[in-house]
């Protein structure tokens, strides 16, 4: 171990689940890197498997080990709580399921709290597996037991919108640490009671590539889910697509939405826009694109428009949350629209297509931006963090 002062001999990086497609999948692999490279042992731990089809194997170093704490899948819709379900055979079925996997998680977690020890930091970077170790006894007045950092990766506001606010305080009330991703969030989540918060953005890594040729490509990297409202992106498209007829748009990722968008595409017979599905060459998708959109309704610190900057991709994104201000200088590296404003979203895109001066200044400035968040920069902050705990 590099002799740098800490009080620890284990690093545990928890999350729902491991190399899940998406930003904390690809979020929890950095940080096991970084923590690696400081000559701690690392051990990645996930609730869960992550879900079918959304699985992306990621690279790091052999040494890093990882543990899935239930065997299987856990099953959908396995509540029971109406008196229609205890009469569904079917659905009592699905909890019997979900409480033997439960149980085999929170016996698996509860024999590696007395394995791992005091000596031990847990950074949970997701509140499901902070409600996991509850359920296993953790208690953070137990000097017996692991040091915990907690995280949400999504926008205070987003917690307040989705319910999730009351389990953020319920789990980390108590952590040793609750770090957020920006310094606004840090404030509304004081405000919301937590006493023990401090803000740290995302390292990114600048993503593997080849060297591959431009194309006028708008393109988004994310889920297809509710809470990205790609179908926002696709009509913004459907406003421009007439008068930008050497370009195109691809969305990449996975998702429970992929029938509603091919939907909108057939529809409205909106030519030149392709669901390209889920990427392992993330790198190369973007070093060959020139515009990244970001048109979600949540987010946290999103890992995509840095993974963009590293590229030269500047991106147009919705304001959903103040992460997106902290990593886009409006006008400059990109451009920040109004949340769900459809014309405005179609407006940024257009602007910055036929100027192709605009493009090349706000890509040499996004490539400039996203450098601060690099793993060598943000990681001095999260080494502040283990020496303050060591103290």
């Amino acid at each position: 171990m590099k002799d740098l002062g800490l009080a620890f001999d284990r690093i545990v990086v928890m999350s729902n689940d491991i190399d899940r497609l998406g930003g904390i999948g690809r979020f929890m692999n950095q940080m096991a890197i970084e923590f690696h490279s400081l000559g701690i042992p690392v051990e990645m731990v996930g609730v869960g498997p992550a879900p079918v089809g959304h699985l992306q194997p990621m690279s790091r170093p052999h040494d890093i080990d990882t543990t899935i704490l239930m065997s299987e899948h856990n099953p959908s819709d396995w509540t029971v709580r109406k008196f229609s379900h205890k009469l569904n055979p079917v659905r009592r079925g699905r909890y019997r399921v979900h409480k033997r996997l439960e149980e085999e998680a929170v016996s698996k977690l509860r024999h590696k709290f007395v394995t791992w020890g005091p000596r031990t930091l847990i950074l949970c970077t997701q509140v499901y597996g902070m409600e996991y170790m509850l359920k296993a006894g953790y208690d953070a007045n137990d000097m017996s037991m692991p040091r915990v950092i907690g995280q949400y990766h999504g926008s205070a506001a987003e917690a307040s919108n989705i319910g999730d606010m009351n389990r953020v305080r319920k789990s980390y009330t108590d952590v040793d640490r609750f770090i957020c991703l920006s310094s606004e969030d840090a404030e509304l989540f004081q405000a919301a009671g937590l006493n023990n918060v401090g803000w740290i953005p995302n390292p990114v890594a600048i993503p593997e590539h080849e060297a591959v040729q431009r194309r006028n490509v708008f393109m988004s990297l994310g889920r297809y889910d509710s809470i990205k409202s790609l179908d926002y992106f696709l009509r913004a498209w459907d406003l421009v697509n007439s008068v930008l007829p050497d370009w195109s748009v691809e969305l990449y990722g996975e998702g429970p939405e992929r029938d509603y968008l091919a939907g909108i595409i057939d529809d409205y017979k909106i030519p030149r826009a392709t669901l390209k599905g889920r990427t392992d060459s993330v790198g190369d998708v973007l070093a060959s694109s020139r515009v990244h959109v970001l048109s979600s309704q949540n987010e946290g610190l999103p890992i995509s428009i840095v993974e963009a900057g590293h590229m030269g991709c500047p991106s147009v994104a919705f304001d959903c949350a103040p992460g997106v201000s902290t990593l886009i200088d409006d006008g400059i590296d990109g451009l920040i629209v109004e949340q769900n404003n459809l014309p405005g979203l179609a407006d940024g895109m257009r602007k910055i297509a036929e100027s192709p001066e605009l493009w090349s200044s706000m890509s040499e400035s996004a490539v400039e931006h996203a450098s601060h968040y690099l793993p060598e920069q943000v990681m001095r902050l999260w080494v502040n963090e283990l020496l303050e705990l060591s103290s």
